[in-house]
């Protein structure tokens, strides 16, 4: 079946060889990767090449840190110089969150290419303060902007869908509600103009609420009646 929107499958791995077995198996009917090198267990800045000559199809380079959420737990000189290299390694785009140090050293060519994400694992917050960081991340000049909260109840996936309403014409937003709760909006928002929506192989559990591509396909055809 094909889900009329973009989905971007998620690679993961606690090796380097599991998680390049996973990137094989990923691209099979993939259009987009995101490439989450922070599951990989003592991840070094010279395994970005290896993973770029396998990488063939559009992707995403996610190495978030885990004062960020993540699972990254080298030093912040260390992160930094791997978010640096992958911006000029050939990926798409490179996932880097607000706050991080780094924003304030890329340039114009980089921030064509940078993916500024925002997110809140324990709740979603307030309408007014989630317009205050879309303001924020839009002064950064991202290439797109991602914003993902946790979902504890149904007023939250409403505050989101009127964050997705702030969109502009043209803009590159993501907006999506984490948990088991959260899941329909990995569905619903793409068609309601969501850049992308993310997706997992079988068995992966690197993000909450996260569903595999044949899930949301399924889901998909029960709401289309199709």
């Amino acid at each position: 079946m094909r889900v009329p929107f973009k989905i971007c499958t998620v690679v993961e791995g606690n090796t380097l060889p599991v998680f390049l077995d996973h990137l094989n198996k990923a691209k099979e009917g993939s259009a987009k990767l995101e490439l989450r090198v922070d599951s990989i267990k003592d991840f070094e800045e010279e395994d970005i090449d290896t993973i770029k000559r396998k990488a063939t199809i559009s992707s995403i380079f996610t190495c978030r840190h885990v004062k960020e959420g993540g699972l990254f737990s080298g030093d912040a000189k260390e992160h930094k110089a791997i978010l640096k290299k992958a911006f000029h390694s050939g990926f798409d785009y490179v996932d880097v969150s607000l706050g991080n140090s780094l924003l304030k050293s890329l340039d114009s060519k980089e921030r064509k290419k940078l993916l500024l994400s925002c997110h809140d694992f324990e709740s979603t917050p307030s309408g007014k303060k989630l317009a205050e960081v879309l303001a924020r991340m839009r002064r950064e000049e991202p290439a797109i902007i991602k914003i993902a909260t946790m979902i504890n109840g149904p007023s939250d996936v409403f505050t989101l869908a009127d964050i997705l309403k702030e969109k502009k014409e043209k803009e590159k937003l993501i907006v999506i509600g984490m948990g088991e709760m959260g899941k329909l909006t990995r569905v619903m928002f793409p068609a309601m103009g969501s850049y992308l929506t993310y997706a997992s192989l079988e068995g992966s559990k690197i993000a909450p609420g996260l569903m595999t591509r044949k899930q949301m396909e399924s889901v998909y055809k029960i709401i289309t009646n199709s």
